[in-house]
């Protein structure tokens, strides 16, 4: 959504449009707070795109009589009037405070790269070529995911002034009311291109201009085919108010029966139907009119789109922080958001419309000076984004070294570990390799002492969170480490086979990592297996489902699964006992029912996400795992060379699991991934396990 040209200053006012606005942008707040009160309400934004292409070609339609470059450069200074002030406002002030008070996670991800392309019109593009949908957790927790309907119409803004003009020009030059085909035909071609992605690229669908282009275009196409040639402005009739009436009923319907399986297409046909149909074929009055054009929905309307812009960002932060489940929070959102909003337009939006020396610049010096202005606040935002770790005021930004399994043990000092290893990346045809290798040691220690195995780890994203551990094993031993992690995908875990209800990318990516294990071994070397077998409790960004969650772990059903996941890990692993290579298992971890980096700060401590706390019973944690555990012993006990690592009991004490150490520093970074000083701690007992087995001489 973007602001609109229509208001008290502009030429052709069309009022009831405004109050159009006020419905569309209600129904996104709606809807963004709470989906299930209206379920369509997303779609207040097809209303945006359809108002939006009605407005701009309206504006457009005044001009024509100057050359192409002074109507294209008048056209581009009107809109920089209109969208940039509140645009870089909000996206500079969520930038600052997202870096102050969000730490970095997998969570927020996408938070650095949309923010800085949202300057420039093209967070739609870094959005549709991500693997989360708009739904997703990753989208809902970025505070500037709404900004990808700015890049729709900025994008637009591209061919509307070539477009328009060639009509409008051929029109004054007497060709009458020549139709615009062009833009029919590319809007044709667009609503094809968004029913065909619906169904086999819905992130295509929802975020790219090819596939929206068609809902901005049926407002140009409305205001050139029923607008431009009407006659004087008559009394309402009969006609009129059916066709309003039609209109409305359209836009309701869409938000009451939208399903987010048939999104965008066709739902949206329907709701920008009932926009063009609302704003109607002539300027008459009707009811709906005198309706939507009272005072309220049009004050609503005019500042739609600081309204737009400001309460996603406020949604996201809270959600972030104090949470947002709660009708306080709810209420307290809201009303930062309508004041946030007024603020924006009393002193942000309204000022450079109405200064003279801004519109006394020509617009070969005022379009450069709003894009340098951009510039430097995409900059900025970008610096503060990708320094977090180091301007944030979060109890993980400040203690990073703690909270973070980096590729990295930045804690490794000379004194206690002489050499150093080498990190290194190596890409096979479907995945990433971590590597570290011994390149350097001052006390002349050999770099591969004799008979030193490699260790091979694969796993989910649980290998990964491994790293530190095994840096310091490799500046320590000389040992050799290859890092195999397929994110979402455990190897063996225990709850079904292998290509049991997981997607098969996750299948034949674990095949692609073990038959790169076997190709690089040799006997004697090891394989690591780290992988999540319990099942959640939480995530980062919610709970999920308790009851479900102890039925898929316990329980008749749960026990069969893990029967045929059991004869299932034999054939997975035979080729690597084949070949002499010593398998160990990591024992499950305990889990959590909160995620530690979000409950670490004073503002998070009202957020429902901490309210289970970080601290189970070790009974409750040794009878989740036990079946899991028993299933990994009947595995472990048919090859010669395997054993299980337990990191629990250095994790917990005798009657209690917690995410945090007795000194207050984190063992855990989120519910069940260990932190970089649960690595520090683990240390010394993965080392020992290795001493036990013989790969390493004892020290």
């Amino acid at each position: 959504m973007k602001a609109a040209d229509a208001g008290p200053l502009a030429r052709n006012y069309i009022r009831h449009v405004d109050g159009m606005r006020a419905v569309a942008v209600l129904s996104v707040i709606v809807y963004h707070l709470r989906p299930h009160w209206l379920p369509g309400g997303l779609t207040g934004v097809d209303i945006f795109f359809a108002i939006s292409g009605f407005v701009v070609t309206a504006s457009l339609a005044e001009h024509g009589s100057e050359s192409l470059l002074t109507f294209i450069g008048a056209f581009y200074r009107r809109r920089i009037t209109r969208i940039l002030p509140a645009l870089l406002v909000v996206l500079t002030i969520t930038a600052l405070l997202y870096a102050l008070l969000i730490p970095r996670s997998w969570l927020s991800g996408l938070t650095e790269q949309v923010a800085f392309l949202a300057y420039f019109g093209l967070s739609n593009i870094a959005l549709q070529n991500q693997a989360d949908a708009y739904f997703a957790p990753r989208a809902e927790f970025n505070p500037f995911t709404q900004t990808w309907s700015l890049g729709v119409e900025e994008q637009f803004y591209l061919l509307a002034p070539c477009l328009i003009y060639l009509h409008v020009v051929r029109a004054r030059r007497g060709a009458g009311r020549r139709q615009p085909w062009e833009i029919l035909v590319l809007a044709i071609a667009s609503l094809l291109v968004m029913a065909f992605w619906t169904r086999t690229a819905p992130l295509q669908a929802f975020y790219s201009i090819a596939g929206r282009f068609c809902e901005i275009a049926a407002g140009c196409l409305w205001y050139l085919y029923f607008w431009r040639n009407r006659t004087t402005p008559t009394a309402a009739s009969g006609r009129l108010a059916r066709i309003d009436l039609l209109g409305v009923l359209a836009i309701a319907v869409t938000f009451a029966f939208t399903r987010l399986e048939d999104f965008p297409f066709p739902w949206v046909v329907v709701a920008v139907a009932g926009a063009v149909l609302t704003i109607g074929v002539n300027a008459g009055q009707t009811f709906v009119r005198r309706m939507l054009g009272s005072a309220i929905p049009v004050a609503i309307g005019l500042r739609s789109y600081s309204l737009y812009l400001w309460h996603w960002p406020v949604f996201v932060l809270m959600r972030w922080t104090t949470g947002l489940q709660t009708a306080g929070t709810a209420l307290v959102a809201l009303a930062m958001t309508f004041a946030l909003a007024e603020a924006s337009w009393r002193w942000v939006e309204s000022p450079p419309r109405r200064s003279a020396r801004w519109r006394r610049l020509p617009s070969v010096v005022a379009i450069p000076i709003a894009l340098a202005l951009t510039a430097g606040c995409a900059f900025a935002a970008k610096i503060w984004l990708t320094h977090v770790d180091f301007v944030g005021l979060t109890t993980v930004s400040r203690h990073r070294t703690d909270w973070y399994a980096d590729h990295s043990d930045p804690t490794l000092s000379a004194k206690e570990f002489p050499c150093q290893s080498q990190l290194t990346y190596r890409e096979t045809p479907e995945m990433l390799v971590i590597g570290y290798h011994r390149v350097y040691c001052a006390d002349g220690s050999p770099l591969i002492p004799p008979g030193t195995p490699n260790i091979f780890v694969l796993g989910d994203s649980h290998a990964t969170a491994y790293i530190p551990l095994l840096h310091r094993l490799s500046v320590a031993t000389g040992m050799s480490v290859s890092v195999y992690q397929i994110p979402g995908c455990p190897f063996v875990d225990f709850h079904g086979p292998m290509d049991y209800g997981r997607p098969a990318t996750c299948v034949s990516l674990s095949q692609s990592g073990l038959t790169d294990v076997l190709s690089l071994a040799k006997s004697g070397d090891i394989v690591f297996l780290p992988s999540l077998r319990l099942t959640r409790f939480v995530d980062e960004w919610d709970f999920t489902d308790e009851a479900e969650a102890m039925r898929l772990q316990l329980g008749p059903e749960a026990d069969a699964l893990r029967e045929r996941a059991v004869a299932d890990a034999l054939q997975w692993l035979k080729p690597l006992a084949e070949r002499n290579l010593h398998l160990i298992f990591e024992a499950p971890t305990p889990i959590f029912k909160t995620p530690p980096f979000r409950c670490a700060d004073p503002w998070t401590s009202i957020n429902p996400i901490c309210s289970r706390g970080i601290v189970e019973s070790r009974a409750f944690e040794e009878r989740l795992r036990a079946p899991v555990l028993a299933a990994m012993h009947r595995v472990c006990a048919q090859f010669q060379d395997c054993s299980i690592y337990d990191p629990l009991p250095q994790l917990c004490d005798a009657d209690h699991c917690s995410a945090r150490a007795q000194n207050g520093r984190p063992l855990f970074f989120d519910a069940d991934h260990l932190s970089r000083y649960g690595n520090e701690v683990l240390y010394p007992s993965f080392r020992a396990q290795l001493v036990a087995i013989g790969a390493l001489p004892a020290q």
